[in-house]
This record gives structure tokens, sequence and C-alpha cells, in this order.
């Protein structure tokens, strides 16, 4: 039975809509030879490609002009995005080009098309926006070059693909803010231009599992999408509302999006971080939302109707992976006996939603996991307001070394990648896993960061641009101004409007410190620290810093659900935990972390290592953690494709 898709005829009007506010803001930003001279850095090759497609797309005389003057004025310079962009614009709107522009495009696609060919770009367990990207390029850029070898590759892609959500519930990037929103413009994409019916029917059943794992996740309470996230950006981590794709579906429906904020005629409401720059992001979702998306009409009607609590987990695979570049030799970046391979395996991940809180973990981490929310809490304040930035709030982790800090700029001297403005990235390694509002979430630093030491600790981070939480406490003990420290490890009780949250540290290897747990105020952020080291500088051996244990357990609850704070606090002093490394001659002397909890609510178990990052079991209640494939509350994912 054919499917019907959701809102097509109106997707095309938001598209329209947010093409033309782009040229009404930035048109005037490009002089007449087709250079930028507007307020906002963009210098990049994506960046311009994206503003001429954009242009070109709105289709008026003077901004189709600007976009062939933006192409003509281009140089050939290394960019993964820009083949996609290239050929989007040869295939959709040849006929607005200049013969200069047109030719400009041609070779630009002809220089680069060779590299979306290659065996790097396949679906390799790590980054799927790039294979995604490739495969548009080699199906659609092959098609516009006559080339049947590259056309033959994106099919083969297209099939790994299939086979990857064939194993698995979620893609390898699952539920990234940034990445996964290009997975699905690229895949509606090639469901809109490719010719092969077969390869057409594939691209839509892939594009459909992929708004399923987006829709499962879309808390409308906070109009948001709940993490677990593979892959966020401090502003992704934060909340923000440039989820263009779940916007191309819902327009209005979903209450904080991308016309209302991004493209609201006046300054971006202070506290809202930008990513990169307002411009950036202006032509990010207004090139993005220039497709048909291809969601079933169920898929929606099951998203906008969720009845709380709600559940949804799934398994996703990753590759091997490493903090190096692998075009830079580690010898320049660490010694070599530091880089570490992480292995490639399986795990899943959960997020649970109920109407004033969603709770989210992964069991593992997306890649080298610099950028993975292995554990997100999203909660909104009050449950009579609606949603809005200012009603909502986060809660993530990361482990830090050296007081790094939650927004500004930091420096990472031994960690081969770029760190854009207003990032920090994890410095620990990372499992996570739940049953429903409580979760366990253990930490080690990286092997890399142990030279040259003067902090170590895990920090759980709370943004609070527009607020702050209304209580904090040390144990038995009431913070006056939200701020204080505990010299021995004590739980930390949080009360922010109707939502509680108590979190529990677990082993605290104790370096030498000045004190275990400290609430300080950064950059608009609180930030909740769990302390292994804190003194002067100084180097770890390897095995020492890799066996420094920390992490947490939180619970949440709310005032819906608990009788009271008081009773809440109460109730969360009482809990039981055991946590301890330990070896046997029978494993050669191997260590393992053994790690218990338990509460009223729940009973969480743990046992891996630490050095190899192998778990021997997940236990919930006295059960080893589901490893389900696929499942969502109220939907039977039999239903969806692949399954």
């Amino acid at each position: 039975m054919t499917k019907r898709f959701y809102n097509i005829h109106e997707q095309k009007e938001r598209a329209d809509l947010i093409l033309g506010l782009l040229v009404r803001f930035h048109l005037k930003d490009f002089d007449v030879d087709g250079n930028y001279n507007g307020p906002d850095p963009i210098t990049g090759l994506r960046e311009r490609l994206w503003f001429a497609y954009a242009f070109i797309a709105e289709g008026s005389e003077e901004a189709c002009r600007t976009g062939n003057r933006i192409i003509e004025a281009n140089e050939y310079t290394h960019c993964h995005f820009a083949p996609k962009i290239a050929t989007q614009i040869l295939m959709k709107y040849d006929e607005r080009l200049t013969e200069k522009a047109r030719k400009w495009l041609y070779g630009y696609l002809e220089e680069t098309i060779e590299e979306s060919a290659t065996d790097e770009m396949d679906f390799v367990g790590v980054n799927d926006n790039f294979p995604c990207m490739s495969t548009y390029i080699t199906l659609i850029g092959g098609k516009l070059l006559s080339r049947p070898d590259l056309v033959a590759i994106g099919a083969k892609r297209l099939h790994q693909l299939k086979a990857m959500l064939t194993r698995r519930g979620f893609v390898s990037e699952y539920n990234s803010p940034t990445y996964t929103g290009i997975q699905l413009e690229t895949l509606a994409e090639i469901a809109n231009y490719v010719e092969d019916e077969e390869l057409r029917d594939i691209a839509l059943s892939c594009e459909e599992r992929i708004w399923a794992d987006q829709l499962a996740r879309l808390y409308l309470p906070a109009s948001q999408l709940a993490g677990p996230y593979s892959r966020a950006y401090t502003a992704d981590s934060m909340g923000h509302t440039q989820h263009f794709a779940v916007y191309g579906l819902l327009g209005e429906q979903l209450p904080m999006n991308p016309l209302n904020t991004l493209f609201s005629g006046g300054d971006v409401e202070q506290g809202y971080l930008i990513h990169l720059n307002l411009a950036f992001l202006q032509v990010t979702v207004a090139s993005m939302l220039n497709t048909t998306y291809h969601c079933p009409e169920e898929l929606i009607h099951h998203a906008l109707n969720k009845t709380y609590p709600y559940e949804v987990t799934g398994t996703a695979e990753f590759s091997s992976s490493s903090d190096e570049h692998a075009w830079e030799s580690p010898q320049d970046l660490v010694l070599a006996e530091d880089m570490t391979e992480y292995p490639a395996g399986v795990g899943s991940n959960t997020t649970y939603m109920t109407e004033e809180y969603a709770l989210g973990t992964s069991t593992h981490e997306f890649h080298n996991g610099v950028q993975t929310d292995s554990f997100h809490l999203l909660l909104r304040r009050d449950p009579c307001k609606e949603a809005s930035l200012r009603n909502s709030r986060t809660v993530y982790t990361k482990y830090i070394v050296n007081e790094r800090k939650p927004g500004q700029s930091n420096v990472y001297e031994r960690m081969s990648i770029t760190v854009p403005d207003y990032s920090l990235w994890d410095e620990g390694r990372k499992l996570a896993f739940q049953h429903q509002q409580t979760a366990m979430i253990l930490y080690k630093p990286k092997r890399f960061g142990r030279l040259q030491v003067s902090s170590l600790k895990l920090s759980l981070i709370l943004p609070c641009p527009f607020s702050e939480p209304d209580e904090i406490w040390l144990g038995d003990k009431q913070l006056k101004d939200l701020t204080g420290e505990s010299l021995e490890p004590c739980p930390v009780i949080v009360k922010d409007g109707a939502v509680y949250m108590a979190f529990h540290p677990l082993l605290l290897t104790d370096h030498g410190r000045y004190a275990a747990v400290k609430v300080d105020r950064v950059n608009q952020f609180l930030m909740i620290s769990f302390y292994n080291y804190e003194g002067e500088m100084r180097d770890f051996d390897p095995k020492t810093f890799v066996l420094t244990g920390n992490g947490f357990v939180v619970q949440v609850s709310s005032k819906q659900e608990t009788e009271s704070f008081e009773y809440f606090r109460a109730a969360a002093l009482k809990v039981q935990i055991h946590d301890e490394f330990h070896s046997s001659p029978h494993s050669r002397r191997t260590v393992l972390r053994k790690t218990s909890f338990s509460s009223e609510e729940a009973t969480l178990t743990c046992e891996y290592s630490p050095i190899s990052e192998g778990i021997r079991y997940l236990e919930v209640n006295g059960r080893i953690l589901a490893n389900e494939k696929l499942s969502m509350t109220g939907y039977d994912v039999n239903r969806l494709p692949f399954m």
C-alpha cells in the first residue's frame, strides 16, 4: 500500500517563505561581484554555495543574478559539503544558471566527485552524514556527468545503509541535532531525483526509519529533540530551535522553530546560543528546507499524540576510533603510547519522557566520544507555561582536564581536533544506561590527557542564560547562593521548578584534591563537579590515569510524581551505592569495575573493564538490560521498513 506523506503542499509553502526571508535579510550582503560583505563571517565555500543555492531557488531576478555571481566568484577549494550543493544546483536549477556559473559547477563536480566514490565515504559506522551526501553525489552527480560507474557506487552505498538499518534500530550517527537533519535532507533529495525505482524505494525507506528516530525523540512540551545525542555542539546540548527538518514537516505545530526565532526579524533573544553565527544558521535552514520530505502520516500522528510516560530504545553500531586524525602523525600530537584505539561494537540508547522531563542515555559513544552526550536531561520548569527556551533547561556532562570551561573557546594541546567557539569537548570515556527516570553514568579520563595535569573532574553542566534552579543541596546542607563545596563525596539534590534531581557521585578516585564536590557559576552556566584531582601540575602514569574512576547515578522526579521536594530529598539520602575496582588471578589480574545502585524505584548494576571498555553486564532490577533493536511506546515498529 502506498504511504501518504505528510504535508507536501505546506512543506513547499514553508520553504518558499524561508527562502524569501533569507533573500530579504541577506541579498544586500553580497556585492555586484558576488563577494560577501555582511556582518557575520561567511568565508567557506560551503556557506557561499548555500547562499547561491538558496538565492537561485528563491527565483526572483535579482536573487538569481546574485546567486550566479557568487558561483562565478568562487575558487576550487576542498569541502565535503560543496560537491553535494553544486550537484543540487545543477540538478534543480540548470535553466536559471549563467553559462559561466554552469561551467564552474560542472568543473568543480568533475574535480571533486572521485573523492565521493572512495571507500572511505562508505557507511562504516561513524559520520553517517558524509556517506549520505556521497551517495547523493555519486548517484545524481554521476548521472549529470554520464558516469554509470559512479552511479553504481551510489547504489552500492544506499544498500549499505539499508543493511545497517536491517541490523540496527538507529544509524551510527543517531539523533544528532546538527547532523541527523542533513541525513534526512540528503535522503529526501535522493528519493526526489533518482530515476531507478528500486533505489528510490530504498531511499524512502531509509528516510522513514530516520524520521522514526527523530519523531520518537520529539519532546513537544519543550519543543526540542530529547537526548541522548550521538554528536552535539554546545548549542545543541543547551537547546535550540534550528531543527529544520522537523520544522519543515510540522511548521507552527512546533512551538519554537526557526521562523519565530532565527527569522523573527529582530535580534535573536539574548541568551540563545548561536552555533557559528546567525547568517550561517539562517542559510543552513533555508537550504535544508528546500526539498520535499517524505514522512508517513502515521508517524506524524504518533509523534503529535504521545501519551506519557513514553520511551524509545534501540541499538546502534559503531566503528573503532581514536583521538588521532588519520592524516596526521600521532608522534607530532601525543606520545605514541597514549594513542588508544576504541573498539568497534554495538550499543543501545534510551530516551524516557514524562510531561515534565526527558532523560536519555547511551551505553556507548559515537566515534571518539568528544561530542557524544551519553547522558542528557531536558526539563520544563513550569508545566503550566508554554514551551520556550526560558521555560526549559538541559543538563549534560563533560569530563574536564585543567578547568576548561563552557561558554568560551578552549584549546586542547594534545587532541588533534578543531574546537569551534564556545565548544567544550568531553575528555573522558563513558557508558550510561537507565531504567525509566534513574540512570547510571560511569566515566574515566582519556589516556592522552595524562600529562601536565592540574585538575581532573566530571562536570554536570546546567545552562542558565534565563534562570537558575530554585534550590541546590549538598547532602543535607542547602547552598544559600547555589554555590559551594563539600570535602567528601555527597549527593547533590536540585529543585528546578517542577523538576527534582538527585546526582549521586560514584567511585571518585582521589589523587589529591581540595574538595570532592563543587558547585560553581561559570559563563552563565552552573557546574556541579566531582573531582578526582586538583593541585600542582603533574604527570600521571598511563594505568593510574585510566583507572581513575568517576561517574554518578541520577534520579529524576517531578512535582506531579512525588509528594514534595522534601520527601524526594529524604528518599534520595537513603539510597545504597557500592562501587569498586577489583581483579582476580583467574582473569590474569585485569581490572574490572563493579557498580551497583539501589533505591525504592530501581536497582542498577554494571560490571565493565575501564581499560578495554568491555562490558560484562548491565543489569536493571535483577535482569539483563534489554537490547531490543527498536521499541517505541504505543507504536508497532514492525510497520517500519527493514524491521
